[in-house]
Parts: C-alpha cells; structure tokens; sequence
C-alpha cells in the first residue's frame, strides 16, 4: 500500500539531512545514552592492570605484545589476557569462580559476542586496537546481575 505521508516525511527527513545532519556528539551521546538500559548492572572496578604495573626494566626491553587486566565486582574475578600485534588484538579470558555467561566485547562501533563456557573460560579475536569494555550476561537458566567493566584502550 502506498502512503503520501510517508513519501513526504522520507522527503522532510532526506531535506534535514542534508541541509542540517545531525553533529558527531550528539550521536555519540544518544549511544551513550542507549548505554544505561544496563542501569541495574555491576560495575566491575579495575583492580590489576600490567600496563599499569611495568617496571622500569621491563619498560627497557620494550613494549610488551600482551597485557593483563583484571575486574572485581559482587564476589567475582574477570581476569582478561590480551594479545596481538598488528591491526588486530585476540582477547582470553577467565571468569571466577567459574560459570557460564555471554561476555559482549565492547568496542566504538561494535560489540563482539562470546560465551564463556562452564568453567569460565572465553576467547574472541582479531578486534581493532582502542577502547573497549566488557558486558558479562548470566547464561541462559541462571540468575544474577550484568556486570559491566570501565573502558580500557588495548
């Protein structure tokens, strides 16, 4: 079926795209926004990050192709190695005490989806270098909050 509203409103919205799009920030704010429908999720506080940690003789043989970060929240470890070097990084992890759950990698732009299997264990790879965070989701069956890591850059 045919509609002219809808024809004129595709017409209006093509018009103020053109004449007047919508800034960068404002977009990058609405995702953000969109971001707190976890509102009721954990925040998992960095509590071990090796970048973080390098000493001055390791600073001396150069930089390292793989980083260690660790997240606390409820009772429960997130420990994350990443590796890599290139255009791309490979993420491993381990969830403690070991369960099942979906981890989404977040990144700018997308989200990679895995599932940590029963002991905990989960693994994605290549993602594009920079910031990310990580969203764990109870598995399928089980209850418990999401919990949500701060931004890290890899």
């Amino acid at each position: 079926m045919h509609d002219p509203d809808d024809e004129l409103e595709a017409e209006l919205r093509g018009l103020a795209a053109d004449r007047e799009p919508v800034p960068g920030e404002l977009l990058r704010a609405a995702v953000d926004a969109f971001a707190w429908r976890d509102i009721d999720a954990e925040i998992a506080e960095l509590v071990y990050d090796s970048l973080l940690d390098a000493d001055a003789a390791s600073l001396v043989r150069g930089p390292s192709e793989q980083r260690m970060v660790s997240f606390a929240a409820g009772g429960m470890t997130i420990d994350v190695e990443v590796t890599g070097a290139g255009p791309g990084r490979q993420v491993l992890g381990q969830i403690a005490p070991p369960q099942r759950a979906v981890v989404e990698i977040r990144y700018p732009g997308d989200t990679v989806t895995v599932e940590a299997d029963e002991l905990g264990r989960f693994r994605s790879g290549p993602l594009p270098h920079g910031p990310a965070s990580l969203r764990l989701r109870p598995a399928a069956g089980a209850e418990g909050p999401a919990i949500v890591t701060d931004w890290i850059s890899w």
